[in-house]
């Protein structure tokens, strides 16, 4: 009986070494996966940061594009104002010319 148990528990060993050694399959296996999952989203972490990279280029781009166009919208303003100014300048004169030929002062 000796042996008989002897082989029973050779038995069980050999199956638990067999289930263990499918077991270390499967996990290789599995990690694979894993390393190739992660391998992949290396790849698009780094498009991502590539896109990310120009997009913040562009905005900055667009930043001075925008800033360029508010300094020549104040230009524009300014010189509108003067020519405001000028234009009134130019009907006060008219007017004062009309007023003063009406009054018989030619």
């Amino acid at each position: 009986m000796a042996d008989e148990e002897m082989q029973r528990t050779i038995q069980f060993i050999v199956e638990q070494q067999a289930q263990n050694t499918v077991s270390m399959g499967q996990l290789t296996e599995k990690m694979d996966q894993l390393s190739n999952t992660v391998e992949r989203l290396s790849g698009t972490v780094d498009q991502l940061s590539v896109k990310l990279d120009r997009t913040a280029d562009g905005v900055a781009a667009l930043l001075t594009i925008a800033e360029i166009h508010e300094r020549e919208i104040t230009a524009v303003d300014e010189r509108g104002r003067e020519t405001d100014e000028r234009l009134n300048a130019l009907i006060n004169t008219v007017e004062r010319y009309i007023s003063e030929r009406r009054n018989g002062k030619s």
